[in-house]
């Protein structure tokens, strides 16, 4: 998978006219952004809960960087800190910082109104699962580091500049390529030990919920046009109504920065190449991606006063 990142500045290097050559300078470095100021911290639980709760007692199919770990209380509670007061379902942590903190958790695929008092899942066939939703995400980037770092990027166009590094290499293609189609494997695999994957299958009530875990990739890409040949920006007459066509998304197949940092550091460099370019990227551009001297003051427990 070095051979990718090798192949990205390789690509980059060749780029030729004023466009790419502005590109080329944002992704190679010559462009320096200032690194994010910590962010507040919070305390924010959701209502719902994560279906399901934790990880299964299986291998997972894909080969992380560093092991997957149970969310501790300890864990879900610097998580909330991190993204501040939003809605999340973690089921397990990955890629610990400098600091021993959790960059990104891996998701779960669902979530539904908390189920009666000493049911410890919600079940295809209790009233709960009426209000069952799924949910794209797979790897969620917590670490308010890198949050503002990818942020910064996004901001200068990096989701377009890293779409158009990739359609012009076959590596990086098929890498993005193969993160989008193996989505659906690890939301599968997380719902193992459950009912849902038959319900889902079988149940018209859940067609939705059964689109978003089994027929997207990364960020909602749909796995059809993950498998066009290029990952290069589609005319608005060629995106799909299944396409979320806001957030200064054009419909390019990497859609989202944070997504693929997230998804490469829940499921590792193999699972998904393009996250790692993007962190090889921010390393180049200064950013010290596994934590700094300050950036734990984010996900600290606040002291209690006096």
């Amino acid at each position: 998978m070095r051979r990718i990142a090798a192949s990205a500045k390789q690509t980059l290097d060749r780029a030729s006219g004023s466009g790419s050559f502005h590109r080329s300078c944002r992704w190679l470095g010559t462009e320096r952004f200032q690194h994010p100021q910590t962010a507040g911290v919070g305390t924010g639980r959701p209502p719902r809960v994560g279906v399901p709760r934790g990880l299964p007692n299986t291998q997972p199919p894909f080969e992380p960087d560093t092991a997957l770990e149970p969310c501790s209380a300890e864990d879900r509670d610097t998580m909330f800190r991190q993204i501040v007061k939003r809605r999340a379902y973690p089921v397990g942590c990955a890629s610990r910082c400098r600091h021993g903190y959790p960059r990104a958790f891996l998701h779960a695929p669902m979530h539904a109104p908390k189920p009666p008092a000493g049911a410890a899942e919600v079940t295809p066939s209790c009233p709960e699962a009426a209000g069952a939703r799924a949910e794209h995400a797979i790897g969620w980037l917590t670490c308010p580091l890198l949050n503002g770092a990818v942020d910064a990027l996004e901001k200068k166009g990096g989701i377009d500049d890293l779409a158009a590094v990739v359609a012009a290499d076959s590596n990086l293609r098929s890498a993005l390529r193969r993160a989008h189609v193996t989505a659906a494997d690890a939301r599968l695999w997380l719902l193992s030990g459950t009912a849902w994957p038959e319900a889902l299958r079988s149940d018209a009530a859940h067609a939705h919920a059964r689109y978003v875990l089994f027929e997207t990739g990364i960020a909602g890409v749909a796995r059809r046009h993950a498998m066009e040949k290029k990952a290069s920006r589609r005319t608005s007459s060629t995106i799909g109504d299944d396409d979320d066509g806001g957030g200064g998304w054009r419909g390019n197949g990497v859609k989202c920065l944070h997504a693929h940092v997230g998804d490469a550091l829940v499921r590792g460099r193999a699972a998904n190449a393009i996250g790692h370019v993007v962190l090889e990227k921010l390393a180049r551009d200064g950013v010290e991606t596994d934590g700094n001297s300050e950036c734990w003051r984010a996900c600290a427990q606040p002291r209690s006063r006096a």
